[in-house]
């Protein structure tokens, strides 16, 4: 894996010798700063926007020289309330918009009649 930056732009992807990373127009000379990762080992972590939670997990390895490593994962919102209450008010606009559909369109009557 390779990571390459500009300024404050980071581009990561698997290494290809033919891909190119584009980035934005620099307003003065900079330098480009080139990171090649190794892949260790992964692991899944559980995300809800709704819930603070904890977990423990392993990361494993198929290479027998990294033993496997535990971590410790906090998982929070960066703000709580405002994610969930956006995302209900979303879901309600949405609702109203699609009751306003039926009732305009007149397509409730027109199931009920076939």
């Amino acid at each position: 894996y390779v990571g390459v930056r500009v300024g404050d732009v980071l581009k990561q992807g698997r290494y290809e010798p033919q891909r190119c990373y584009h980035f934005p127009q620099v307003d003065r000379r900079r330098n480009a700063k080139i990171d090649v990762y190794q892949h260790v080992g992964s692991c899944v972590v559980a995300v809800d926007p709704d819930t603070k939670s904890t977990h423990d997990v392993s990361v494993t390895s198929v290479d027998p020289a990294f033993p496997a490593m535990r971590l410790k994962v906090n998982v929070q919102s960066k703000s709580e309330d405002s994610g969930k209450q956006q995302r209900e008010a979303k879901t309600k606009a949405l609702k109203s918009q699609a009751k306003d559909y039926l009732a305009k369109h007149s397509i409730e009557e027109r199931l009920s009649e076939a």
